[in-house]
C-alpha cells in the first residue's frame, strides 16, 4: 500500500470526474423534466459528451490506480473533490461567476475531508471480496434501485433528479469497493485470477453496476437541475463506499458515538456545500 501514489491519483481522478460532470450535464439537460431513452442514446453522437466520457475514462483509470495502492475508506471520499473542481468548469461553460458562498462551500468540503481522514486514521489493508459477497451486493443494489425508481416515478423533476443522483452515487460507491477488490486480486495473481469465480464474478459485477450507474447519472442530468442530482450523488457515493469498505473488505472504521456524530456532520457539510456549488453551476 502506498498513499504517496493513491492520494495524488485520487485527487487527479476527482479533477477528471468533476470536469466531465459539468460538461455532461450541460449536454444532457434539456429542461423537459422527463427521462428520454433516445436522448441518452443520442449523447453517443455528441462530440462534447464523448469528450466528457473520455474524461470519465481518465478518471476511472486514475481511480483504479488509487484503489490498487490505497484503502477505499480514504480513496473514495477524496473523489468528493470533483464538486469544487466543477465550479470553474461550470463558469467556463456559461455558468455564473463564483461568489463568496461558493468559495466558503469549497472550504467546508475540504475541511470535512480533513476531519474525516483525521478520524479514520489508518484503515489497514482490505480483505479479498468473495464471489458470493459481490453477487449479493449487486442483487441488493438492484433491488434497492428498483424500489427507489418506482417510488419517485410520479414525483417532480427535482425529486426524481435527486433520487436518481443519490441512487447512482450509491452504485458508484459499490463500484469503488468492487474496483478495490478487483485491483487487489489483479495485483496478486494477474490475469489468472479471471479463471476463478473470486476473480470474474466481482469483475462482471463491476462492469454491470458501473454501466448502470453511468446511465442513471445521465438520466438524472436529463430530468432535473444539477443542484438536485449532483449533491445527492456526491454525498451517497463516499458514504456507501465507506460502509461497504468496512463491512465487506474489513477495513478499520472507528464507530464510537463521537465518531459517528462527527461523520454525520462531515456528510452534512459536504451535502450542503455540494448543493451550493451545484446551484446554477451550468444552468445560469
Amino acid at each position: 500500500m502506498s498513499l504517496a501514489v493513491a492520494v495524488p491519483c485520487a485527487v487527479l481522478s476527482a479533477v477528471a470526474y468533476g470536469t466531465a460532470t459539468a460538461v455532461q450535464h450541460r449536454v444532457a439537460h434539456r429542461g423537459s423534466g422527463r427521462a428520454d431513452a433516445r436522448g441518452v442514446v443520442a449523447l453517443l453522437r455528441d462530440p462534447r459528451w464523448l469528450a466528457a466520457a473520455g474524461g470519465d475514462t481518465v478518471g476511472l483509470a486514475l481511480q483504479v490506480v488509487a484503489l490498487a495502492t490505497g484503502p477505499v475508506l480514504l480513496v473514495q471520499p477524496l473523489l468528493v473533490l470533483a464538486v469544487p473542481v466543477a465550479l470553474p468548469v461550470g463558469h467556463r461553460l456559461g455558468g455564473p461567476v463564483p461568489g463568496l458562498r461558493d468559495y466558503a462551500a469549497c472550504v467546508g468540503i475540504l475541511g470535512s475531508l480533513a476531519v474525516f481522514f483525521a478520524l479514520v486514521g489508518d484503515p489497514g489493508r482490505a480483505s479479498p471480496l468473495s464471489a458470493a459477497a459481490a453477487a449479493w451486493s449487486v442483487a441488493c443494489a438492484a433491488a434497492v434501485g428498483t424500489v427507489v425508481v418506482l417510488a419517485v416515478r410520479a414525483s417532480s423533476p427535482q425529486v426524481r433528479a435527486a433520487a436518481y443522483g443519490a441512487l447512482a452515487g450509491a452504485w458508484f460507491g459499490l463500484v469503488g469497493v468492487l474496483l478495490d477488490s478487483v485491483a487487489t486480486l489483479w495485483q496478486g495473481s494477474g490475469p489468472s485470477t479471471l479463471v476463478h469465480p473470486e476473480g470474474w464474478v466481482p469483475l462482471g459485477c463491476l462492469l454491470l453496476v458501473g454501466a448502470s450507474a453511468l446511465v442513471l447519472t445521465q438520466v438524472s442530468f436529463q430530468v432535473g437541475p444539477l443542484a438536485a442530482s449532483f449533491p445527492a450523488n456526491e454525498a451517497t457515493a463516499p458514504v456507501v463506499a465507506v460502509l461497504l469498505g468496512a463491512s465487506l473488505l474489513h477495513e478499520r472504521l472507528p464507530l464510537s458515538p463521537g465518531h459517528l456524530a462527527a461523520y454525520l456532520v462531515c456528510v452534512g457539510v459536504v451535502t450542503v456545500g455540494a448543493a451550493q456549488l451545484a446551484r446554477g453551476l451550468v444552468d445560469g
